[in-house]
């Protein structure tokens, strides 16, 4: 393996390392975001979720992503990870998406499911939704979207961000709303704080990885990762002041989150004049659509849904727009935007009708849904609900 090989071998790895940084960070987050027993709900759930995506990827999830096709633009031959030194490196941080995806599904709806519910529904996911997804995205030779739509999604905000907050959705949708007795859970600040800031420094890798080698995109994708979320956290605190809501630590990690989520299919296609404005655009819309999805009384989770899902779709239809060279504005015609859109619906649909299926069934028979609910008592008084990211408890 020559020089060259070896330094995007590396930049793998590392970036790999970094996608593991932020699966902690979501599970304190999301689950800060309901209480200190939420956190602890939500990592003990991402680390059991972790286990089950990393054996599976192991032992054929990675043929399913990047093997000789099984089904033809759906799905590849179930496989065991390659001996190649890069090909080895790719499927590290491929590995490491594939337990990001599931950790977003975990620490959204941890605290209302059983563990052993949760772990079913993990295995079924992984399996029926995650891999077809990423083997339509990430195959690039084969894969219905990539090679056959001419999608563009660099970072994999299809098969992570938008199958994740679609299958969060399905489950929600069979737990049912949150109890009208209970009160506004406690949120611990501090919990919250870090792992937002272990998701921002995290998702660099999972930007920079996306590219998989140094060349003329890595920098660009950098500097319109962090462009992209500081302008959405902006965009956010705006709004909340705007509405005549006083600005919190919720609003400026949700609203940073957003952005990177935004930015995640959209980084190495557009300039970083057109990431500030993408941005500012899925900061806006976040916080604006989370605080009507509040009154459907799911609670926190269905914060985590709209970010990810409103934020993917945001970037997504964004590149149709001012992709360079097939967007709208340089191409003058729709059919990026069109074929974007579409692979969007396909993925969003199918992971929810799947993970709908699959925690009613699971709901039947072993059980899903938490009977015992987590304390909401917290020693720390709680923050105002005077943001829309506050709003939903």
């Amino acid at each position: 393996m020559d020089a060259a090989a070896q330094v995007d071998a590396l930049l793998l790895l590392v970036s790999g390392a970094l996608v593991f940084v932020i699966v902690p960070g979501f599970a304190l987050l999301y689950g800060g975001m309901i209480s200190s027993a939420g956190a602890v709900s939500a990592m003990r759930a991402t680390l059991v979720g972790a286990g089950i995506a990393g054996v599976l990827f192991v032992i054929g999830g990675y043929g399913m992503l990047f093997g000789a096709p099984l089904i033809p633009h759906v799905t590849g031959v179930p496989g065991t990870v390659p001996g190649d030194a890069f090909a080895l490196a790719r499927a590290c941080y491929a590995g490491a998406v594939c337990v990001l995806a599931v950790a977003i599904v975990a620490s959204a709806v941890a605290p209302r499911i059983t563990l052993r519910g949760w772990a079913s529904f993990a295995v079924i996911w992984v399996v029926l939704v995650y891999l077809p997804a990423g083997y339509a995205v990430f195959n690039l030779m084969d894969g219905w979207a990539s090679a056959a739509f001419g999608v563009i999604d660099f970072g994999g905000a299809i098969p992570v961000s938008v199958a994740s907050a679609a299958g969060a959705a399905g489950i929600l949708l069979v737990c049912g709303r949150q109890p009208s007795h209970e009160v506004r859970a406690r949120r611990n600040v501090p919990i919250m704080a870090v792992g937002g800031a272990l998701v921002w420094f995290g998702w660099f890798g999972l930007a920079i990885g996306s590219e998989g080698s140094v060349d003329g995109f890595t920098a660009l994708i950098w500097v319109n990762t962090l462009t992209a979320s500081a302008a959405s956290t902006i965009a956010w605190v705006t709004v909340d002041r705007i509405m005549m809501r006083r600005p919190t630590v919720a609003s400026a990690v949700c609203g940073a989150v957003a952005g990177l989520i935004a930015i995640t299919p959209a980084s190495g296609i557009i300039t970083t004049g057109w990431a500030l404005l993408l941005g500012a655009l899925s900061g806006i819309a976040c916080a604006v659509i989370v605080d009507v999805a509040a009154r459907a009384q799911f609670g926190t989770p269905m914060v985590v849904v709209v970010i990810h899902l409103v934020g993917s779709l945001v970037g997504l239809l964004f590149i149709g727009l001012f992709a360079n060279g097939t967007g709208m504005v340089y191409s003058g015609n729709f059919d990026q935007l069109g074929v974007q859109a579409l692979a969007t619906l396909i993925v969003a649909v199918w992971s929810f009708l799947i993970s709908w299926g699959a925690a009613y069934v699971i709901q039947r028979t072993i059980g899903l849904t938490a009977t015992t609910h987590i304390s909401w008592r917290d020693d720390a008084p709680a923050e105002p609900a005077d943001s829309p990211a506050d709003a939903t408890e």
